[in-house]
Formats: C-alpha cells, structure tokens, sequence
C-alpha cells in the first residue's frame, strides 16, 4: 500500500514540476530529499506547511486581539489621569488649559501606534505564511527583504536628514527671537509706552503684523533648502500647485487685505471714534484687514467690507474733538415767518439744557439752506466727559429739549409748503426780531408718564 502511495507521489511530481518550477511544498531542496529518498510523500508537507499557516495565522489574530484590548485600556487609564489632573488644577493652571489637546494628542498617537504595529504584524504573518509553500516562498523571502529595505533606507534617509533639519530649527528659532523682540518694541509704542519720530500709536499693531509676516516669510525662505526632501520632484510638485491654487483663489482675499492696510495706514479712522460711513453710523470698535465694526448704538454691529470702505466718504465725528467726546448735530427746519434770531436763541437754549454739551467751545446755530419755503437750521455743539457713552443717547437728548423749549415758546416744528398766496406776507416786523424766551421748568419725565397727569 506504501509503495502505491510513493508511486502516485511521484507521479505527481513528475507532471507538476513543469507548470510549477518542481516546487509544490516545503522548498525545492526538501521536495527533492525527499523524492529522492522516497521517504515522506508530497501531501505530508503540504499538510504541514497549511498547519503552520494554520497556527500563524490563530497567533497573528489573538495578537491583534491583544493589541486592540491593550489600546483600549491604556487610553481609559489616561483618560483617568487625565481627569483627574483636571479636578486638582484650576482652569486657569496650564494642565487645565491644555487638558483637552492632551486628551486628543494622547488618542491620535496611541491610535497610530496600534495601526503602526497592525501593519508590521500582518505583514510578518503574511511573509511567514508565504514562506511555507514552495510555490509562494520567493513571494514570501522578497516581501521580508522588501520590508527590510524599506526600513533601512528610511532609516538612512532620516540620519542624513537631521544635519538639514537642525539648521532649518535654527533658522525658525532664531526667526521666533526676532518676531518676539519686534512684538515687544512694537507694544510698547501702540500702549503710549514709547514714542518715535517715525512709527504713530495708531499703525504700530499693523506694521506688528506686517513685519512679523515678513519675518516668518524670509526665514521660510532660508530654511527651505534645508528641509527634509526639499530637492525632490514631488515636494516642488506641490509647492508649484500650492502656489497656482493660492494665487487664481485668492485674489479677492488679497484685495480685501490691501484696502485693509491703505484704511489702517490711512488713518481716516481709529477705535473708539464715532463715524459715518455711508448710511451707517456708530463707534469704531476694530479695524481689521478684512472688515471695519461699528456699533450703532441700537444694540446692532455692523461689519464693513474694507473694500468698500475705499470708495466711501467716512464723516468722522471725533477726530476734531478733544478727550475722545463727539460732536452732536441736530437739524429743524421753521418758516420764515419765524425770527431767525429766535430760532438761534431757542436751539442754544436747548443745547444749554442737554447734559453732556460742553460749554467750551461754545455751541452754535448755523442755517444751512433757505430753501423756498423754510430755512434749515443746523445746531452744532461738542459733548464734554458726562456725556453718554452712546452718541444716539445724547442726540436724543438733546432732541427732546429742542421740542419742550419750541413748545414753550409757541414755535411749531414743521415746514410750510406753498399752494396760494397767503393774505400776509411770511416776513418778520423789525420790531419782532428779538423776542425774549420763554423760559418754562420742563415737565419731569415721572410725571408725564403719571394716569391722569
């Protein structure tokens, strides 16, 4: 029975070793022993190769079972001491601020290091199992070296590296001194703590940004032949595509830049000034390279394009007024029939009342048309320190005293039109050119609000 069991061994490995090189099992070395010998049959190694696949592959799975149960516990215990490390430190500390990019760090490298080590795993298993046919060894012994190879000119690859890569930290580290010693310097001039000739308050935060931008950038520019793989086709590749997307996509964010730094450098407006710009009005609260924002003082903030700022005429209400106050503008039109003189004298009086009006310098009335059938008089005066904070509070006030020194002293607030002549003409006697002011205490607010009142 043996001997049958040889002979059809034999066999076929006489018709198989031309389509499969005379390897069907173990190696072609242990396949010929023992053809030749005639000892152990074909189908005995081949069992013994699929065993050993067998068992590598139940090990490489319960590897990789304990790989993974081992991730998951070494990031609950870090996530515990994470927390706890939080409960013992304030917010403030720095263990409380970072606490939650260590706990992001902390996975993503534990995740890449499981993923590392799944790799290299399998592809042990898989050079093993290979390696336990004949027809698949050379597949087997190719993968292992190629694996080696690879390692070895990484490794290579990364020792010749680190000469470059110390002289581009350098280059950063010297360019980090430069651009902490510029902050520093410029601070100090926009907090009023230094004055020169040739830098104002006002600019010193852009030129910051401006010239620590160009620090960066030339020490970018020095570094860069230093780099890891900065030679290779590949990285110029990128940076040529990088460079292109760059200069078709950002076209509109360079424009919005620009007029940024003209309206900085400009000076047209600074934070805390209350403007006009168009139909908006409000306070300045910042000035940025994309967007100017103005409060209005109706509790809305307006973000302007500084784009459009450009082509605006921007009415500044502070920049002629001293203590950072603002002027106060208020505008009536009256008849003719009503003594100019009068009007003056009645809107002086309501300025006078209005607290938050300066006295010095002094308000004024101008009358800014005479159109044809009403003058337009334009009140002009400056708010002092106990002014509201809020420009529209104390155009309010001084509104509202506009209204209650007309009333008392019998002058409507309203512009005539003409549709016939009237049985009179709408001129003033010279005797009525002056006549005195009433002067009436205003009504409390409490009670004119009061049922009954």
């Amino acid at each position: 029975m043996s001997c049958h069991v040889i002979t059809f061994g034999r066999l076929i490995h006489r018709f198989a070793r031309p389509l499969w090189g005379g390897a069907l099992i173990a190696g072609p070395a242990a396949l010929a022993q023992t053809g030749a010998a005639g000892s152990t049959p074909p189908w005995h190694a081949l069992a013994l190769g699929s065993a050993y696949a067998l068992g590598a592959s139940l090990l490489a799975y319960a590897l990789l079972r304990g790989l993974f149960w081992l991730r998951r516990r070494v990031v609950a215990a870090l996530d515990r001491r994470l927390l706890r490390w939080r409960a013992e430190h304030p917010e403030r500390s720095v263990i409380g601020t970072y606490s939650e990019h260590a706990h992001t760090g902390t996975r993503a490298a534990a995740t890449a290091l499981t993923w590392g080590l799944t790799l290299l795993l399998l592809d042990l298993w898989f050079s093993f199992v290979l390696q336990q046919f004949a027809l698949t060894r050379p597949w087997g012994e190719r993968s292992s070296q190629w694996l080696l190879d690879v390692l070895g000119r990484f490794a290579l690859a990364a020792v010749g590296a680190v000469p470059g890569l110390l002289t581009a930290v350098l280059i950063f580290f010297i360019a980090r001194l430069a651009t902490r010693a510029n902050t520093a310097f410029m601070s100090r001039v926009e907090h009023g703590e230094l004055q020169v000739s040739w830098l104002d308050a006002d600019i010193a935060a852009p030129t910051r940004r401006l010239s620590n931008v160009v620090i960066w950038l030339f020490a970018l520019a020095m570094a860069y032949p230093y780099l890891p793989g900065a030679e290779s086709e590949a990285f110029k590749g990128v940076t040529v595509l990088a460079g292109l997307m760059l200069s078709l996509g950002a076209s509109g964010v360079v424009g919005q830049a620009m007029a940024g730094l003209s309206l900085m450098y400009a000076r047209a407006l600074r934070v805390g000034e209350y403007v006009k710009i168009g139909d908006t009005e409000g306070t300045v609260t910042s000035i940025g390279l994309f967007a100017t924002k103005l409060h209005t003082g109706l509790g809305v903030e307006v973000s302007l394009p500084s784009a459009s700022l450009i082509t605006q005429p921007v009415r500044n209400f502070s920049r002629l007024v001293d203590n950072g106050q603002f002027m106060l503008h208020a505008a009536v039109t009256i008849g003719y029939a009503t003594p100019w003189r009068q009007v003056h004298t009645m809107m002086l009086e309501a300025a006078r009342r209005t607290p938050g009006v300066a006295d010095s310098p002094v308000p004024f009335v101008v009358q800014t048309a005479l159109s044809d059938f009403y003058v337009e008089y334009r009140l002009c005066a400056q708010g002092n320190k106990s002014a509201p904070r809020r420009r529209v509070e104390a155009i309010s006030a001084l509104h509202a005293n506009i209204q209650d020194v007309f009333n008392e002293n019998g002058v409507q607030i309203m512009s005539p039109h003409y549709r016939s002549d009237p049985a009179q003409p709408q001129v003033v006697a010279p005797a009525d050119w002056a006549p005195p002011l009433v002067h009436r205490p205003p009504t409390p607010p409490h009670e004119e609000l009061r049922p009954g009142g």
